[in-house]
């Protein structure tokens, strides 16, 4: 018995050993792997997935990758081609092995413009700014239409478009006030109307420049936002060419301005 107990200690110090080991490290094995699994969600829209400045896909998505602790979290609209398209930026911790399901709604972005620029836009009862202006807000909170109004031009009522962005846009009509016949103004020249033409077009390529320069400089910045999230090559182009076109039509605001201010002075 002693013989037997001497040759099966070795062995059996072994075993158990190995069993021991085993059981040990099972545990921190299974916890190492626990990752975390998280869901998101953006309703009827699909937007793109940054987790820690990497890609993660397009929601609806699930990832059960995520190690335990804090976490950066950024959604992109998905039509990266609009100069209208949003974020979302988040900072989240999860714990060891959590499940967790996030939902996020995109603000409505709504860009009205009027010609000529300068109008006030009044949403509901409130002032909201002057075009051009960029309305950013809950979908639930902006009315169907809105109003927009100039010194000197009727009160005109816009319809929002469908859908979390777009543009609204409007022609503004003057308000055209009667002379009394014995005003001098009855009398004047057929050389005094072509005058008054020639400041009306004047003045109207002035302000149709100067709206499409406000236009193409605001859809640079949104195009150079997104080359900054994404590093995509062509929206830096886009970004070049729509700085180049904005400064085009400052260009040719300024040279209507100076045509403008010509025929003012010399009638």
């Amino acid at each position: 018995m002693n013989m037997l107990r001497k040759g099966c200690g070795i062995p059996a110090l072994m075993i158990c050993s190995l069993f021991t080991g085993l059981a040990r490290g099972g545990p921190r094995d299974s916890a190492a792997t626990a990752f975390c699994r998280l869901t998101l969600r953006t309703g009827n829209d699909t937007a793109w997935v940054f987790i820690d400045s990497l890609r993660a896909g397009r929601t609806p998505l699930t990832v059960d990758s995520l190690r335990e602790g804090r976490h950066t979290l950024r959604l992109v609209q998905s039509d990266l081609g609009s100069w209208l398209t949003g974020s979302i930026n988040d900072t989240l911790f999860l714990a060891q092995g959590e499940e967790r399901t996030l939902r996020y709604a995109f603000d409505r972005r709504v860009m009205v413009i009027t010609d000529p620029s300068g109008a006030l836009v009044t949403v509901g009862d409130s002032v909201a700014g002057t075009t051009p202006l960029v309305l950013v807000s809950r979908s639930t909170d902006l009315p169907p239409s809105i109003t927009v109004e100039r010194k000197g031009y009727e009160k005109t009522a816009i319809l929002l478009p469908a859908g979390n962005s777009g543009v609204a846009a409007a022609v503004l009509h003057k308000i055209w006030q009667s002379e009394p016949l014995e005003s001098p103004l009855m009398l004047e020249s057929g050389s005094s109307e072509r005058r008054g033409l020639r400041l009306y077009i004047a003045g109207g390529a002035t302000v149709a420049a100067g709206v499409a320069a406000a236009y193409f400089k605001i859809k640079a910045d949104g195009k150079n936002a997104l080359y900054q999230d994404t590093g995509d090559p062509a929206l830096q182009r886009d970004t070049h060419r729509l700085d180049i076109s904005a400064a085009l039509a400052l260009l040719a605001t300024q040279v209507a301005f100076a045509f403008f201010t010509y025929f003012l002075l010399s009638d």
